[in-house]
This record gives C-alpha cells, structure tokens and sequence, in this order.
C-alpha cells in the first residue's frame, strides 16, 4: 500500500511577495503576468476582489480603490523560494518528487511500511506529521502550505484541495469511509487529470462527482476515452498507477511577449536565440534530445489597426540534439525563413519538439557522423559534438550556480529590447546580495 503526501504552497506567488514585507501581511496582494498583462497569482484577501485571469488595466483602478498591493512576476525569486520550501521538506522523507514551482508528493510508504503490515493504525501518526509539516514550513520558510494525505497521487491531490478549504489546512482520505465521503461531495470537474476538454464528455454522461466517475468499470473509460482515463478511475478506488516520473514530454516550448512591438530583425534574432539557448538548457537538464525546431512569431492581436500577421517555421535536425550551437543554428535559419519586414511583433517563442532520450539519440548511428562541421543545422561532426557537450555541462552547472546565467551566446546579445516590461517588481532579497533585508537596532 502506498501512502502520498501532497504539500501545496498556499498562493505560492503573493506568499513570497509577502515574507519579505510584514506590513502586507494582512493585504490583497496580486501577481501579474509575463509583461504585466493580467493576473496570474492572488493572496486570500485578494480573491474575492479580483478574478483571476483579468487584465491588469481592467483592475487597476479597483486595486487603487480596495489598497490592492500589485507585484510583477519575480521567478528568481519564487524559484529559490521554492528550493528552500523543497529542501524543509526533506526532513521528512527523502523521497520528495517536485510536481512544480509550489507544490510536492512526499512518499512515506518506507516509513509506515511495517506498521500497516503489522495491521496497525497509521491515521493519528500521519494527522501528527501533517500537522508538523503545516507548521514548520512556514516557520522555516515564511510560505503557508496544505497538506493532503492520500493512498495514490490523485487522491493525496484531492484530499489536498479539500485541505485548503480547512482551518487547519490537513486533510486526508487514507481511511476508506472518508474516502468514500470525500468523493461523494468533490465535484468531478474539480480532480486532477480532467480538463476543460474531458469535462463535458464526463457530464454528458451524467457524471457529476469523483465518486460517480470511481463507480464506472476502468475496462469500459479504457474503451470509450483511453488508458490515460482508466488510470484516473483506477487511482480514484486506491490502486496507484502513476509512478514517480510523469510522462516523457514530447515537446518544450519557450516563448515571451515583448516588452515593447520589434520591427528590426536583429532585436527579433536575439529574442529567438536567448529562447533556443533556454530551451537548450531544459533539455540537457531532463537528458532528452530535440528531432526539430519551430520557431513562431505574432503580431499584436489587440491592434487590429496594424497589420496581422503569426508565421512558423520548422526545422528538422540530421540527429536529435541537445547541442545549443545546432539547435542555434536551426533556429536562425527558421526565423529567416518567415520573418517580414514592415511588421511590428509582439510574441515570439521557439519549440523543441519530438523529444527522444537523450541516451537513445547517443547510442543510434548516422551515416554523415564523421562529416565535417558545415553551416547547415542538419549535420555536426561527432567529434566536436562531444567536445561541445562537455562544455555544455560545465556551463551549466555555473549558470545553475548563479542568479541570472552569468555564461551566454553571442547571439543573445548583451542587451534585451524584447525584454518584458515589469514595473512592479519585487527586489531578489534571497539571491542579490545588495538587496538582502538589513534590520538596525538602535
């Protein structure tokens, strides 16, 4: 039998905005997007006053009037926040599997192994270490979290959300009665897994709850949806199906809005590489290699008075890579391919796609391998490859070891005119040292 712990940071974003200003600790506070464009992130005081999802030039003036705190999007902040959150955590268990930014499954089967097969009661053990995890997080950290206890990752996440809705911020559904109650009154649109998609194909069926999807044979949602939803029956009634990694990823995009509307194809160039270089990182970091590359740009949708205009273009590698210098070149040689002169773009980003292995795309053979080098991003000799993979990873781990990547390719550039505009950011007070808190007593 397993056991998982879901730790969530309670809004995660506006609680980090808050440790470091005790005087916001009772006020609404807001987190906007990418270029400040709408509200991704709410404090518990903000929620009633603000949807989320809405543009901030729709709220600002209720945000003046209701004394709303407004924060841009600070991710070097909310990251190391995250890592300290990450590594509290630990104390408990070293088997930690980070779901995201602000949110953790802790599996504590080991450690409660022998009592269940002992037939011994586990429930005020586990009330004791929920009730241990929700107050030491935020003592050590300054970030509020709940806690879901439950015998498969979709019924801990369950339980979690029900958590948040408690005083005491701990709920769990180990015990089958409770189980069963919990899932009576979840509503189904509500459990991991089902989307905006999925839902009205579960409501046309008449399925309302967690507890009339749990009922359905797994064979039959295997037939007529797919074995993605038949694991989702099967974890609903206790059995786990999902392990501790999540499915491989197919694809990896990064992509920004402009802080301001480029029209030189220079600017737009050092957008796309700085995106390809990101991407390049990510898939080193998750030992996978990219088959091709699209690049895509957009104008802005919101100025219908200027002329429209959202173009891709892909292209395929001569071997899956993780390799920056190819994946640069691919790039470059999309973008050239679909940019126009006399457009203003907005959006750019640039998608890694068909992701293979990264062991896989090392141990197939290619006919070209010991070709030399050629501007082409289909081919590379093998040789200076491996040489460049081997500086690669001491970049990384330098980059890795820093605030903001302190190592780049030329072609990002040293300045950033695509950069997104963040007027109400918060200083990095955890990882810049001329903005750590200084406290005086006189």
């Amino acid at each position: 039998m397993k056991i998982y712990a879901l730790v969530d940071c309670n809004s995660f974003f506006a609680s980090c905005e808050k440790v470091f200003r005790p005087d916001w600790a009772e006020k609404p506070v807001v987190v906007l997007s990418n270029n400040d464009g709408c509200v991704i992130a709410r404090s518990a005081e903000a929620k009633p006053l603000v949807a989320m999802g809405t543009p901030w030039f729709r709220v600002k003036k209720t945000a003046e009037r209701e004394g709303i705190v407004v924060r841009s999007t600070n991710f070097v902040l909310y990251g190391d926040m995250s890592r300290r959150v990450m590594e509290t955590l630990g104390q408990w268990t070293s088997d930690v599997e980070v779901y995201s930014i602000d949110e953790a499954f802790l599996d504590l089967s080991r450690q409660y192994q022998l009592r269940i097969e002992e037939g011994k009661s586990i429930g005020r053990s586990l009330a004791a270490l929920g009730r241990q995890i929700v107050e030491t997080v935020p003592q050590w950290t300054g970030i509020p979290v709940s806690v879901g206890f439950g015998p498969t990752k979709t019924l801990a996440k369950l339980a979690n959300r029900i958590a948040k809705e408690r005083p005491d911020r701990l709920f769990g559904v180990m015990n089958r009665k409770i189980r069963e109650r919990a899932l009576k009154t979840f509503p189904i649109g509500k459990i991991w897994g089902v989307g905006r998609k999925l839902l009205p194909q579960f409501e046309r069926l008449g399925l309302k709850t967690a507890w009339d999807l749990s009922r359905i044979d797994p064979l039959v949602v295997r037939r007529e949806f797919s074995i993605v939803q038949e694991r989702l029956v099967r974890e609903l009634n206790g059995e786990a199906c999902y392990g501790e990694d999540d499915p491989q990823r197919k694809n990896i995009q990064v992509s920004r809005s402009f802080g301001t509307m480029l029209t030189d194809p220079a600017d737009l160039e050092k957008a796309v590489a700085t995106f390809a270089a990101r991407g390049a990182r990510r898939l080193r970091r998750l030992e996978r290699a990219a088959s091709a590359v699209c690049v895509s740009l957009r104008t802005n949708p919101f100025r219908p008075d200027l002329p429209q205009y959202s173009p891709s273009g892909v292209v395929g590698f001569y071997r899956p890579t993780a390799d920056t210098v190819e994946i640069l070149k691919g790039v470059l040689s999309a973008f050239r391919s679909i940019y126009k002169p006399r457009y203003a773009y907005k959006k750019g980003g640039v998608t890694l796609m068909n992701l293979v292995p990264a062991e896989v795309a090392a141990a197939q053979q290619y006919l070209f391998d010991e070709e030399p080098d050629s501007d082409s991003p289909l081919r590379s000799d093998s040789t200076s490859r491996r040489r460049r993979m081997d500086l690669y990873r001491t970049v990384d781990h330098i980059n890795d070891s820093s605030v903001s990547g302190e190592i780049f390719f030329a072609a990002e550039g040293t300045d950033r005119p695509w950069a997104s505009s963040s007027e109400y950011a918060s200083p990095c007070w955890t990882t810049d040292l001329d903005r750590v808190p200084v406290v005086r007593a006189d």
